[in-house]
C-alpha cells in the first residue's frame, strides 16, 4: 500500500506547475488539475480503497496552490464518491460499495431483499461465442469478438422471477462475473470483487411474449407478457462492464423510479 510519504512525494512530482503533463493541463484551473490528477491515481488504484490522502496543508504545499483550492479539488472527489472527508481525521479514498446507486445499479437480489423476498438462483447455462451486433456495439468491441455468454435464473421465495442472459468480454477479471453471478448480483461483484467503481446504467425496457423456453423457465403460458429490460452498466471511466438481457415475469418483479426535472 502506497504510504503517507510516498503519496506526498508523488503528489510533488506530479504538480500543475511542472512537466509536460502540467503544460498540457494548464488550461484548466487549479483545482481541476489536482483533482484529475487523483481521480486518476484512485480509478487506476495507485490510491487504493481506504488509503488516507495528505493533509491539505501537505497538498498545499505538494502542489504550490492555496488551501481553498485543494478544498475545492476535494470537494468535487466527494461528490463523485470517491473521497470521503471526517473533520479532524481528513480525508480517504473510499470503498467501492461507497459509490454512488442508482436504480437497478444496486443488483436484482438486491431490490428484491429491499421487499422482504428471499432470493436464489443458479447457472444453467455457460458458453463462450461471438458477440452479436447489438452488444458488440453497447460493449465497444469489434464484431464477432468472443464472449462469455451466460444464462441464469432468480428465484423469489422458490417462485420463478427472472431469466437473465448476459455477456461477459473475459478480461480484467470479469470472468469472476461469469462463475458466480447465478447466485449473486454483477453489480456487487463488480464492486466487492473487482474493485470498480459504479456511475451509471444503460436501461432499455419493453414488454415481450415469453416464447417457449423462457415460459418453460419462468413457468408461465408462451403467451404471457414479460418485462423485458435490457442493462449497460459503466464505471466511472465511462467502460461498459457488460451486457445483460433481463425478462421477468410482472407478478414477482415491477421497476419503478422517480425521474426529477
Amino acid at each position: 500500500m502506497t504510504s503517507l510519504k510516498d503519496l506526498s512525494s508523488s503528489l510533488a512530482s506530479a504538480s500543475p506547475h511542472s512537466g509536460d503533463e502540467g503544460a498540457a493541463a494548464s488550461a484548466l484551473p487549479l483545482f481541476a488539475q489536482i483533482k484529475a490528477r487523483l481521480r486518476q491515481d484512485i480509478l487506476e488504484k495507485r490510491l487504493p480503497a481506504g488509503q488516507k490522502l495528505p493533509s491539505e496543508a501537505q497538498m498545499q504545499k505538494a502542489f504550490g496552490v492555496s488551501r481553498i483550492t485543494v478544498r475545492q479539488a476535494l470537494s468535487e472527489l466527494q461528490a463523485e464518491g470517491l473521497i470521503e472527508t471526517f473533520n479532524g481525521k481528513g480525508s480517504f479514498v473510499t470503498r467501492p460499495a461507497n459509490a454512488p446507486r442508482l436504480g437497478m445499479l444496486t443488483g436484482f437480489n438486491e431490490l428484491l431483499r429491499t421487499h422482504g423476498k428471499v432470493i436464489s438462483g443458479h447457472t444453467f447455462s455457460k458458453r463462450t461465442g461471438p458477440a452479436p451486433a447489438r452488444v458488440a456495439r453497447a460493449l465497444k468491441l469489434a464484431p464477432g469478438t468472443p464472449v462469455t455468454i451466460v444464462r441464469t435464473i432468480r428465484m423469489a421465495d422458490g417462485v420463478p422471477a427472472a431469466f437473465f442472459q448476459s455477456y461477459y468480454e473475459p478480461t480484467l477479471g470479469r470472468d469472476i462475473l461469469a462463475d458466480r453471478v447465478g447466485e449473486e448480483d454483477a453489480m456487487t461483484l463488480l464492486e466487492d470483487e473487482l474493485g470498480f467503481r459504479l456511475d451509471r446504467t444503460q436501461i432499455a425496457a419493453s414488454a415481450v411474449k415469453a416464447g417457449r423456453m423462457r415460459g418453460v423457465l419462468l413457468g408461465v403460458p408462451a403467451d404471457t407478457p414479460l418485462l423485458y429490460m435490457r442493462f449497460v452498466p459503466h464505471d466511472l471511466t465511462g467502460l461498459a462492464l457488460f451486457y445483460a438481457d433481463m425478462y421477468s415475469r410482472p407478478d414477482q418483479f415491477t421497476y419503478r423510479v422517480v425521474v426529477r426535472r
